[in-house]
C-alpha cells in the first residue's frame, strides 16, 4: 500500500503495484472499461444459468479473492459487487462471471483513483445506515452502514514516472 500524506490534513491510499498486476493478469475476454462496478441486476440469480467449467471456476475464485483484498484496503466502491460475488463462489455460473467481468472492467477504467481520507472534526462521528427488507430470492434482507469523521472522497491520482517502478 502507498500512503501519501503530501496534502496537509489528508491521506491518499493506493496500491498501484497490486492493481497493475491484477489487471495485467486478466484474460482477454475481460478487456475494456465500465463506468460502474455492478449492473442493476447484481442480486438477480438465474438457477438455470450454466455453471462455469472447473478452470473458469478456479479463475473466478482467485479473482474474487483478490477483489475482496482490494475492496477492504483502497477500493470500497467495489464492496457491494464483491460481497455478492463471494456468496456465489461455491457454484458460480456464467451470469456471475459476467458480473465479475464488469467489476474488473470498472477497475480498468478507474485504476488511477486513490482513496482519500480526511476529517472535518475528529470529535464528530457520523453514521449512515440503510436496509432493504427481503430483497433477495431467499427472502433475506440487505443492510449497509458507514461511519465517517466527515470527508471521504476519491480523486484522480497522477503518477510520476518514478511511481511506476
Amino acid at each position: 500500500m502507498r500512503l501519501d500524506f503530501s496534502t496537509e490534513g489528508q491521506v491518499s491510499v493506493t496500491m498501484p503495484k497490486f492493481m497493475d498486476q491484477l489487471l495485467a493478469d486478466l484474460p482477454d475476454n475481460m478487456a475494456g472499461t465500465n463506468t460502474t462496478p455492478a449492473p442493476h441486476y447484481l442480486f438477480n440469480v438465474d438457477p438455470s444459468a450454466p455453471k462455469l467449467p472447473a478452470a473458469d471456476k478456479d479463475r473466478f475464485h482467485t479473482l474474487v479473492a483478490k477483489l475482496l483484498y482490494l475492496s477492504k484496503r483502497t477500493h470500497p466502491d467495489i464492496a457491494t459487487p464483491v460481497a455478492f460475488l463471494t456468496t456465489r463462489d461455491n457454484a458460480p455460473d456464467r451470469q456471475d462471471y459476467n458480473k465479475l467481468q464488469r467489476c474488473l472492467r470498472y477497475l480498468c477504467g478507474t485504476r488511477d483513483l486513490a482513496l482519500t481520507l480526511s476529517a472535518d472534526d475528529p470529535g464528530k462521528i457520523r453514521w449512515y445506515v440503510d436496509a432493504s427488507f427481503a430483497v433477495h430470492p431467499d427472502m433475506k434482507s440487505h443492510t449497509g452502514a458507514i461511519m465517517t469523521l466527515g470527508k471521504r472522497r476519491r480523486y484522480l491520482l497522477l503518477y510520476t514516472a518514478e511511481d511506476q517502478h
